[in-house]
């Protein structure tokens, strides 16, 4: 076989393995590029909300006065859930528990009207929550590596957002809205990772890097006996 019909059938099959791969890269390439960052991170959804709580520190129970009686305590904090000082402890294994600050009285999880409450300080719309969810299991993959549980709050607008709010502390997590789950799905197929969507470096990409590399050296092997080698004749 001749050195140009090698080229030309080289460069023919590796365009057909990779064309596809290529035509995706493009397209999710244009999407990262046209879309602002800030959007994409939905950062025009929630405004800044200092946590403040209602009572002065004074009326709070002093922590030793509460982790008397509390066993093994790995970690220990004073965070206000919706206005209220709480004592959120962490004990063995990361098991969370909330106490009332005031009293010491254990406190129960948020329920579904107090975790739409507090995604709703977070929020900068107007639209009212459509649905409040506490995810216990078979997470989506948008939330990445949040321990479960964790309440999901819809918001009915025209973002399709989603706030992830902590069912202990009350703590807002995490924000998601169409324009991200898009970005998502095109960050998957740009990277080949179709599982965490998280390694840039794994082998299949750079198997298909090598073979994009590989068709466009075929191409300018190509250009060379299209046009050097045609003026050389």
């Amino acid at each position: 076989m001749s050195p140009r019909r090698l080229a030309r059938r080289l460069h023919k099959w590796l365009a057909i393995v990779v064309g596809a791969q290529m035509v995706l890269w493009a397209i999710s390439g244009v999407y990262m590029v046209s879309v602002d960052l800030d959007i994409i991170h939905g950062d025009m959804l929630v405004r800044k909300v200092h946590p403040v709580v209602n009572e002065t520190l004074d009326e709070v129970l002093p922590p030793a006065e509460v982790l008397a009686d509390q066993g093994m305590v790995t970690g220990f904090e004073l965070v206000s859930r919706l206005g209220t000082p709480v004592y959120l402890i962490t004990g063995p294994g990361g098991k969370r528990r909330a106490l009332d600050a005031l009293t010491g009285a254990p406190l129960p999880g948020l329920d579904a009207e107090a975790a739409a409450r507090a995604a709703q300080r977070h929020y900068r719309g107007n639209n009212a929550v459509s649905k409040t969810t506490l995810l216990t299991r078979n997470p989506p993959s948008e939330i990445g590596s949040l321990a479960l549980p964790v309440w999901q709050v819809n918001f009915d607008d025209a973002w399709g957002s989603s706030f992830y709010i902590d069912p202990v502390s009350g703590a807002f997590l995490k924000r998601r809205h169409t324009l991200w789950r898009v970005f998502d799905f095109l960050w998957m197929l740009h990277i080949m990772d179709y599982e965490a969507r998280t390694n840039i470096n794994n082998l299949l990409l750079r198997l298909f890097a090598s073979l994009a590399l590989l068709m466009a050296l075929s191409g300018t092997w190509l250009l060379y006996y299209r046009f050097v080698r045609r003026g050389a004749a």
